[in-house]
């Protein structure tokens, strides 16, 4: 087992899309609950962004029409350019 990391507002902020997703080592997750109890501030953005990706998540999503999509997709490579291969 190593060291345990120091964890900052910004280490968090910069791991806390994994935490939510569940995709960090089991160290780590305990450094981030660790600040999290004693950070209210990290606690209030981790519970409303966590929140915010369970309503996302609950959503069906509809499929775009084809032509909508085309067109779509017509845009983006306009304004951006081809997509690089």
């Amino acid at each position: 087992m190593g060291v345990k990391k120091k964890i900052t507002c910004k280490s968090f902020l910069d791991d806390m899309s994994n935490y939510i997703d569940g995709d960090i080592p089991q160290e780590l997750r305990a450094s981030l609950e660790a600040h999290l109890a004693k950070c209210p501030e990290c606690w209030v953005l981790f519970d409303e962004t966590k929140q915010t990706v369970e309503i996302f998540q609950s959503y069906n999503c509809h499929p775009l029409p084809v032509d909508v999509k085309d067109r779509l997709l017509g845009a983006l490579q306009n304004q951006w350019g081809e997509p690089k291969k």
